[in-house]
């Protein structure tokens, strides 16, 4: 085929003006013109006599299309060992000398921090110490804390980081309504991020209006849509200001006992969860498009749900909040170093258990012990590459969401 001279220097010059080069004559070497873009391949294509044809009509210029969230979960999910797999889905308790090297050795997806680590610290130290943990591995952690407000504050309960801890959501509503817990929830979120945390295991979500059961203090006070309601924009303004969520105690705490000290059974009927319950966590779920919290699983036994084992360590009501809820996000057991669990593993290690349940991330107080027993599982079978795959990218989705990752 031949291509008219004219037509052809008007296409050099077009092409000139896009690339912003001079076409001197001389041979040109395009392989700088690459896009340094993650994820992009260059990929020589044969061209075909039909894709010849040279035109002035219309000049369409193409590079790589950027990969969504979930196909850049899916290459960085290639990139890791199985190592790397495993220890993402730990979310470790702090509670160690150095937890840099902890991070590092156990590749954790995620670090817990309790009050004694901000007790005799301050602002800029705690800071230098979450930049110094983000290098350790190749996969930022989440850095989290349980800043609810009340009854629970890790932060804001030394004057350090803040003038006074942080009031229950229950009071702010009490004196200033949604407004004032959205206010609260900005500064809160602020605070936290500031200082280089990036996940809140917050807010509670439970409904209670017993004054005397044990979630109480810690819930809002509010009936079903009060609380939703409070729920949503706790999510939305805390993911704004940087800091992403964890609603818990899926599927509902209502007025049980505190199973970190024993074990406790919910007789209410699952009508009851779907009118009650549930309609908080989907409120809160929903807040944010396209960015999802995590949820909590709890250890209390649900009888009409599964009456066999606790939440934590149940199919059944993983797939309750999978299929009913259609949560596809990252679900994160309650500690898991209650002793209480091992009843009903059997032989079994709880940390197998939690990850068999659908659970994505462990809390655990204890990364070595975890890490081993999930590695052994691992090679011995019991674990498949894609059961901990499937877990592991709901994990990099979520860091994705939230810009933890990028």
């Amino acid at each position: 085929m031949k291509i008219r001279p004219r037509r052809l220097l008007t296409v050099l010059c077009i092409m000139a003006a896009v690339t912003g080069c001079a076409f001197d004559g001389a041979d040109t070497n395009l392989d700088g013109l690459a896009p340094t873009v993650e994820g992009y391949t260059s990929v020589t294509m044969p061209v075909t006599e039909a894709e010849t044809e040279v035109t002035t009509e219309e000049t369409t210029v193409t590079g790589p299309v950027a990969l969504s969230i979930e196909e850049t979960a899916d290459s960085i999910l290639k990139s890791m060992s199985a190592e790397e797999k495993i220890g993402q889905m730990l979310l470790a308790h702090s509670n160690v000398t150095d937890v840099a090297d902890e991070v590092q050795k156990y590749h954790l997806g995620g670090v817990l921090f309790f009050a004694p680590d901000f007790e005799h610290s301050d602002p800029d130290t705690f800071r230098a110490e979450c930049r110094q943990i983000n290098t350790m591995v190749s996969v930022k952690p989440f850095l989290a804390v349980d800043e609810e407000g009340g009854d629970v504050v890790r932060v804001s309960k030394y004057r350090a980081f803040r003038d006074k801890p942080f009031e229950s959501p229950q009071d702010i509503y009490k004196k200033g309504g949604l407004d004032l817990v959205i206010t609260d929830t900005q500064e809160k979120a602020q605070l936290l991020s500031s200082v280089g945390l990036n996940l809140n295991l917050a807010p509670v979500a439970d409904i209670s209006d017993n004054k005397r059961s044990y979630i109480y203090s810690r819930t809002l006070g509010l009936d079903v849509e009060g609380t939703a309601e409070c729920v949503k924009m706790i999510v939305r303004n805390a993911g704004q200001n940087g800091v992403a969520s964890c609603l818990k105690h899926f599927p509902g705490y209502g007025d049980n006992t505190d199973t970190h000290k024993d074990t406790a059974h919910d007789s209410r009927e699952l009508y009851e969860f779907y009118n009650r319950d549930f309609a908080v966590f989907e409120s809160g779920l929903t807040a944010i498009k396209d960015c999802t919290p995590a949820v909590m699983v709890n250890h209390t036994i649900y009888d009409s749900i599964d009456d066999q084992a606790p939440a934590s360590l149940s199919k059944v009501v993983h797939g309750v909040l999978r299929n009913k809820l259609k949560f596809e996000g990252v679900a994160i057991t309650d500690d898991l170093g209650m002793e209480a669990l091992k009843e009903y593993t059997g032989d079994e290690s709880v940390y197998v258990a939690a990850i068999k349940a659908d659970n994505d991330m462990l809390c655990v107080p204890d990364a070595a012990t975890a890490y081993k027993a999930l590695a052994r599982a691992y090679n011995s079978g019991d674990l498949t590459s894609a059961e901990i795959n499937k877990h592991v990218r709901r994990i990099l989705i979520m860091k994705l969401e939230h810009g933890i990752i990028t």
